[in-house]
């Protein structure tokens, strides 16, 4: 049985392909993409849907697909509900040789996509759901059923708080996870500095910083080596590359500078300051998260943090300083090629329960 699991989001494109049989699952392929959509517009997520239909499917395969969405919020759409229809009938339209074709509900659900569109508050935003519903399913057997998911992606952060093995979500719109401490919009890649903070040490004192778009957080990690420059998927600020000089050069313009009045170490003290302060945006929605845990009459202090996701290394410290002691990366709990697109994988285990029953 090949199952295919779609994470349309604004900024990356994730599949995985699997096939289910018996007890087992095979993973056949991953992919992810930078795919702004943004920039490639309506037309270009058609274009892209197809291309990946032709990409991951035979011809002669008879496969069933599971899809959750973030791309909705994307300003190419005035509003949620015109996001939701136009990616459910594209989606329709590129894979409509399938078998079955369902979307991912805010009530970790499988929908239709006349249901998709109906209520189509339930799907935007929903891919957390996706994952959700697989840490409730997998907790106990992984020994972890009290947890905090955080999964940080190149744009935003999730975070799924589990008690007692079932997912304990407050928030199911992005604007409710937003409030209640279960989205912070920073990732590692996209995130404008200035989004960060507004200020930063130099020369033994603090500097105000520009409010332009001269420097992304993907050039601090890239500083700081936290990534390679192969793994700066996203345009950079000003269009040019993702060498370590360049990322350079770009966060010293942040302090209206260049590389001819600052130096590297006075750059590289610049970017260890930014990191801190996004470690700490993480690390206070984890806080609020343990004082929503602690309000319920149980201990935080026995919760693991699970981090998934292309920015493991900062869930792991953000975890770290919000006080928890034992932290789980989910490459130990299923397959390491996993990691970075988890809600489409989720999205796949869905599917091939629905279709087990």
């Amino acid at each position: 049985m090949i199952i295919v699991g779609l994470d349309i989001g604004g900024a990356n494109i994730k599949a995985v392909k699997i096939d289910a049989y018996d007890n087992e699952v095979k993973v056949l392929s991953v992919l992810r993409e930078y795919f702004p959509i943004w920039i490639r517009g309506r037309k270009g997520l058609e274009e892209k849907l197809r291309e990946i239909r032709r990409s991951i499917i035979m011809d002669s395969e008879q496969y069933y697909i599971a899809i959750c969405m973030t791309a909705e919020l994307s300003d190419v759409y005035r509003v949620k509900r015109e996001g939701v229809e136009h990616i459910v009938r594209s989606s329709m339209d590129a894979f409509s040789d399938a078998i079955d074709i369902k979307f991912v509900s805010s009530d970790m659900k499988l929908v239709s996509s006349d249901e998709a569109i109906e209520n189509y508050l339930k799907v935007a935003g929903a891919n957390w759901a996706a994952s959700a519903w697989f840490l409730e399913r997998y907790s106990y057997r992984w020994g972890i059923e009290n947890s905090i998911f955080v999964d940080i992606g190149s744009t935003t952060t999730t975070l799924i708080p589990i008690i007692s093995g079932k997912a304990c979500v407050r928030g199911f719109t992005d604007t409710e996870k937003l409030i209640v401490g279960e989205l912070v919009y920073t990732g590692i890649l996209r995130s404008n500095v200035v989004g960060i903070v507004d200020r930063v040490p130099i020369k033994g004192l603090y500097a105000r910083i520009c409010n332009e778009r001269f420097a992304l957080v993907g050039d601090v990690h890239l500083i700081l080596r936290n990534i390679s420059s192969s793994e700066y998927t996203t345009e950079t600020a000003d269009g040019r590359g993702t060498s370590l000089e360049e990322a350079m050069e770009r966060l010293a313009r942040v302090v209206c500078g260049d590389m001819m009045i600052l130096n590297e170490f006075e750059i590289r003290e610049m970017a260890r300051y930014i990191y801190e302060m996004q470690i700490h945006m993480v690390s206070g929605a984890l806080m609020q998260i343990r004082s929503y845990i602690a309000s319920l009459n149980i201990d935080p202090s026995i919760f693991k943090v699970v981090v998934a996701g292309v920015g493991k290394f900062l869930a792991s410290e953000a975890a770290k300083r919000a006080g928890f002691k034992v932290i789980v990366d989910i490459d130990n709990l299923i397959e390491p090629q996993i990691s970075a697109v988890f809600p489409a994988y989720a999205a796949t285990m869905m599917m091939r329960q629905r279709v087990s029953k």
